[in-house]
Formats: structure tokens, C-alpha cells, sequence
């Protein structure tokens, strides 16, 4: 680790960890597989207590470990910074940015899937609820259909009884003219005697 690179200070420190310009404050590619603070040795800043070692995604020195004050996105920041690696070459810089890029764009594709299946989720419940209306109006439906056929029932069943009283009526009808023809006929031959 070179002393000479590891310039203290924040004015070209970006947000998330990145170190020089192009840092998009997408985050790393990969994960840590030592934490911030899980290193060893430990390394001081001025405040006196450990450091803790980030990765930079910059354009500039993308893959390249530093040491940064554990208040450094804070208003108590010492200030200490300090590279943990040797820069490396333009051509595997280039190489890094690439692979770095690469990941960003399938995270954030992986992201709009999610984002499509939460949609699709939705969409699933939305039309899960619809179906159980239709499921509610057709039972509702099938009730009304057979409370129709009941009546229908009911109406037929008084149909015939009123057929049954209008054939009753007639009969009726039908023997009082023939009580009265027979009376007139009674009369009539009654008032000849």
C-alpha cells in the first residue's frame, strides 16, 4: 500500500463509497465478503478508533479497497482516508467498469421483473376478485333462476284451478239456463192449463 496514494480528505470522495467521478451511487456489484469492520489488522483513522474498508465502483479506481473514518457521513468526520491497494491498470480499470456496468444493468433489469411481477401479482388478485364476483353472481343468479321456476310453478298450479273454477262457472252457467228455460217452460204451460 503506498503512502504517497493515500491522501487524506473528502472532497473526492462520492456518496456510497466511490472515489472520483462516475460513481452512480448504484452500490456494489457483489457483495462484501468481509464486512466493513471485519478486517485485520485493524487500521486507526485520527479519531483512534478502526477504520472501516469500502470497495470503490468510481470510474476512476473501480475494485480498489480504502479505509475511511466510520464517521465520514457525519459532521464529526476526521477526515482520514487512505487506499488499502495499489491502482491498477488502465486495461483492467477498463475491464472492472464493464463487469461493474454489466451487473448494474441486470440489477436494475432483475429490479423491473420484480417491479413486472409485482404488477402481474396484482393483476392475479385483481382478477382472483373479479372471479369470485362472477362466482357470487352466478350463485345469486342460479337462486333467482330457481325462485323464477317456483313461481312459474306456483303460477301454473293456479292456472289450472282457475280452469278448473271456469269450467265450474260454465257448468253452472250452462244449469241455471236450463232451470230457467225449464221455469219458463213450467210457466208457459202452467198459465195454458
Amino acid at each position: 500500500m503506498s503512502q504517497a496514494s493515500s491522501r487524506s480528505g473528502s472532497s473526492s470522495q462520492g456518496r456510497g463509497g466511490g472515489i472520483g467521478g462516475g460513481y452512480e451511487g448504484q452500490g456494489s456489484p457483489v457483495p462484501y465478503r468481509v464486512g466493513p469492520l471485519a478486517y485485520e489488522p485493524a487500521v486507526l483513522c485520527r479519531c483512534n478508533g478502526k477504520a472501516c474498508r469500502w470497495i470503490s465502483w468510481s470510474n476512476a479506481q473501480p475494485g480498489r479497497r480504502y479505509y475511511r473514518c466510520k464517521k465520514s457521513r457525519t459532521g464529526i468526520d476526521c477526515g482520514f482516508f487512505l487506499w488499502a491497494d495499489e491502482e491498477c491498470s488502465k486495461w483492467f480499470k477498463e475491464l472492472l467498469i464493464d463487469l461493474r456496468d454489466a451487473v448494474w444493468e441486470l440489477s436494475k433489469k432483475d429490479g423491473e421483473l420484480d417491479a413486472k411481477d409485482m404488477v402481474l401479482e396484482a393483476k392475479e388478485m385483481e382478477v382472483e376478485v373479479k372471479k369470485n364476483e362472477v362466482e357470487d353472481m352466478v350463485m345469486e343468479l342460479n337462486a333467482k333462476q330457481q325462485e323464477v321456476q317456483a313461481k312459474e310453478q306456483v303460477v301454473a298450479l293456479l292456472e289450472a284451478r282457475l280452469k278448473n273454477k271456469n269450467k265450474c262457472i260454465d257448468m253452472l252457467a250452462v244449469l241455471c239456463m236450463f232451470l230457467l228455460l225449464t221455469m219458463v217452460v213450467i210457466l208457459c204451460n202452467g198459465n195454458k192449463a
